[in-house]
């Protein structure tokens, strides 16, 4: 009787070394000898691993019951990412094999890292939808409410939030402070050496020219902006000294006189439905001043990745 209730109830399961059980079966034996299985993930999805299992096994086999532990453990890391920005340091800077899923917006046309998300879990920032991964490290930059983070903590899931960036000069320190909390150290220090690279490699073809970055829906960005940053990395003097990112009239786009035109997303159909940027007398000015487009995955979310894009475009004849 010794035996069956050690068999019954010998097996128990604790928290280590963050090693998770993907499947696991505690295997119970009773009198009779049958087995019955018992699923053993908690109401928080939360992994467990045996420490009595030699225990447990020896007395199993004491019964003489052929008993079995059907388990996978996964890597040492189970990463999901919130949104699109998040996206891409996870991508950026995660083995495949870590990633538990990354956002609806990872495989969109703006994310710098698309392709790298292809055949990937995808997952919307709900409290069910991301405990059911049962994520070890959840990477956000806007994505989910306080309800979830509250949630996240409460399991003891590791939360980093990613910060937006408005100039490139501060783009490796949150690399490499993201890249340490993902415990991908050796990444993020090969990524600042190919982003000093693309930075060195940037050539000056704006040659002293001014330029006002200019959107469908009207807006145009100032020197305090990663847009401007960027422009004035490339050699362009902004046309205008305004801060942070502002609406232009028409009236007062057509009172402005830059040398060239950034257009940002004139060739994202949606954006082109109903904007000031469709105005006849506008698209003339912009067609007959030299001009040129911005990567919409350069624009949608702040990151080292961005002087990868500027180098290229760096590159490339404004017309």
């Amino acid at each position: 009787m010794e035996r069956a209730r050690q068999a019954e109830n010998g097996a128990l399961f604790l928290f280590a070394s963050r090693v998770r059980l993907r499947t696991a079966f505690i295997i119970r034996a009773s009198l009779s000898g049958k087995l019955e299985a018992i699923d053993t993930f908690t109401g928080g999805n939360w992994a467990l691993t045996v420490i009595r299992l030699r225990k447990v096994l020896s007395s199993i086999a004491g019964l003489g019951v052929a008993a079995a532990v059907f388990a996978t453990p996964a890597s040492a890391h189970r990463v999901v990412s919130l949104d699109g920005c998040a996206d891409q340091y996870v991508l950026g800077l995660v083995p495949r094999s870590d990633i538990a899923a990354v956002s609806t917006r990872a495989r969109l046309p703006d994310s710098y890292y698309r392709d790298r998300a292809e055949g990937m879990k995808q997952v919307r920032p709900t409290i069910e939808s991301v405990l059911a991964l049962s994520p070890d490290i959840v990477v956000r930059t806007w994505g989910g409410d306080a309800r979830l983070m509250q949630m996240l903590e409460k399991h003891g899931v590791k939360v980093i939030t990613v910060n937006d960036i408005n100039n490139l000069d501060k783009a490796k320190s949150e690399l490499l402070r993201v890249g340490h909390a993902l415990d991908s150290d050796a990444v993020a220090a090969a990524e600042v050496t190919r982003f000093d690279t693309a930075m060195n490699d940037i050539r000056p073809i704006g040659i002293g020219r001014s330029v006002l970055y200019y959107t469908p829906s009207g807006f145009s960005a100032g020197p305090d902006t990663l847009v401007g940053d960027m422009l004035t990395r490339l050699d362009f003097r902004l046309e205008t000294q305004d801060k942070g990112f502002f609406f232009l009239s028409p009236e007062i786009l057509l009172s402005l006189k830059p040398d060239v035109f950034a257009l940002a997303f004139y060739d994202d159909r949606f954006a082109m439905r109903r904007v000031p940027g469709r105005n006849p007398v506008i698209r003339k000015l912009i067609t007959t001043t030299p001009h040129f487009t911005l990567p919409a995955r350069a624009l949608a979310c702040s990151g080292w990745f961005i002087a990868y894009d500027l180098r290229a475009l760096s590159r490339t004849t404004v017309k």
